[in-house]
């Protein structure tokens, strides 16, 4: 798998590789892979999707990478790029502790360019989960920020498209917290209740992460109520302020979440409303998006999105919407290919083709 990754980094390197030949490559390295079966619980061994892991230290080692073509028809931003390259590692040694870190090479080899790896190099995650009690887990260091479903399933082998929804990203909230934060789970009946609450002091705890787009303070919470596991809903809200513009006002950002899954179908929609007085002004968005299986591992995918108001200081009353299909042949790889009918502000999501190989190893 090694050897595969960096023959793929090299032809990145020297030419545009052909998204077809990543995909080949892709495919070599499941053939190679171990399989699904449980192996002896006593040893250190590899499990395709799920890393290396050594039973008798709690230790585990895996990660995932993602391929991504992107072909906007206003011609920028053409090309071929390593997207993500992660690495996980996580330890447990005592039952009442749990390490967990994520490194992450963010679009570090493309056709456009070759980024600096440092500042390519990025902590997605690093923090320790202390367990207070059975139902109750508090969690110190950086963290996905817990606002709606697509910022916390994060990793692109887990999502159905290449392209992320508008009302998700960093232009709008941080995707990352510095800080601490606390989880009560709670349960009546079969239906589970998830509350959270967290503080986050970006300025003075972020890890090597060259983004400025982040949080600079924030205080917020999550509640998220499950019923039967087929159904999930959602309720956020936090108070930030940029770690761009710290000195403008604080922002107040609401947010609802819906989750639906059975038999393969899957129905998923968020909606965000955020506000300030100042410059940063505010806006309001949701997408809508629905999975149906097809034959043979093959899933169609449908979304829209709606985004109002000002987005990164620019004014927006734009509809998009993806249409594509996924394969994934196997449960820790996942192939897409979609076209997006863009904004009026192309920049933040352009109308065109976009396709992505995305593996867990």
């Amino acid at each position: 798998m090694v050897i595969g990754l960096l023959y793929l980094t090299l032809r990145i390197r020297v030419k545009r590789l052909p998204f077809y030949q990543a995909l080949l490559l892709a495919l070599a390295l499941c053939g190679s892979a171990a399989s699904f079966a449980e192996p002896p619980s006593t040893q250190p061994y590899y499990q395709w999707g799920r890393g290396m892991s050594w039973p008798s230290a709690n230790f585990n080692l895996g990660g995932y990478f993602n391929i991504l073509d992107n072909l906007p028809t206003n011609k920028q931003g053409n090309q071929l790029k390593l997207d993500e390259l992660s690495l996980f590692l996580t330890w447990s040694p005592h039952q009442r502790l749990h390490f967990f870190s994520e490194v992450e090479l963010d679009e570090w080899l493309s056709t456009a360019k070759i980024a600096n790896i440092n500042n390519a190099l990025r902590a997605e995650r690093l923090y320790v989960d202390i367990l207070a009690s059975e139902a109750a887990t508090v969690r110190i260091g950086k963290f996905l920020t817990p606002i709606g479903r697509w910022n916390i399933i994060h990793a692109a082998p887990l999502t159905w498209t290449a392209t992320r929804p508008l009302v998700t990203d960093e232009l709008s909230f941080s995707s990352h917290l510095n800080g601490a934060m606390l989880t009560q789970r709670l349960q009546f009946n079969d239906n589970n209740v998830s509350i959270m609450v967290y503080a986050d002091d970006s300025s003075k705890m972020d890890v090597f992460d060259n983004s400025t787009l982040g949080f600079d303070t924030a205080l917020g919470g999550r509640i998220n109520f499950e019923s039967d596991h087929s159904w999930q809903i959602g309720l956020s809200y936090i108070n930030f302020s940029n770690l761009l513009t710290p000195k403008l006002q604080r922002n107040d950002l609401l947010g609802a979440d819906f989750l639906w899954k059975k038999n393969g179908y899957e129905i998923m929609a968020e909606g965000i409303y955020r506000h300030t007085g100042d410059s940063q002004g505010q806006e309001h968005g949701f997408y809508l998006q629905g999975v149906a299986p097809l034959a043979k591992k093959f899933f169609a995918v449908g979304r829209y999105e709606y985004l109002q108001g000002t987005h990164h200081f620019v004014a927006t009353d734009d509809h998009i919407g993806v249409a594509g299909l996924a394969w994934r042949p196997y449960v820790p790889l996942v192939v897409k290919a979609e076209y997006q009918f863009g904004a009026v502000h192309d920049s933040f999501a352009p109308s065109g083709f976009f396709a992505s190989i995305a593996m867990l190893f």
